[in-house]
């Protein structure tokens, strides 16, 4: 399913995000695939800022979300991603 900076956020108009993606808000984003879940790493806070755990370890019924090696992010990364997707 395609995806948008926009949904779930405040973003709106042209934005850089914090992995260097020059893109509109609102333009659809292809996933990684079609047939399985993942995880957008420029859109994903860990839940840092919302919740003391990220939810959808919490909510996923066969333990598949695992952390990515290749997107090891810092408390501190994590929480500016927040501010930046939610204009805090």
């Amino acid at each position: 399913m395609e995806w948008r900076f926009a949904d779930g956020t405040k973003l709106q108009g042209d934005l850089v995000s914090k992995s260097g993606l020059q893109t509109d808000a609102a333009t659809a984003q292809e996933p990684v695939s079609f047939e399985y879940y993942f995880i957008v790493t420029d859109k994903c806070t860990e839940c840092v800022g919302f919740h003391e755990t990220p939810q959808c370890a919490e909510v996923c019924p066969v333990d598949c979300c695992v952390p990515d090696e290749d997107h090891v992010e810092t408390r501190e990364q994590l929480e500016a991603k927040k501010s930046f997707l939610h204009l805090d």
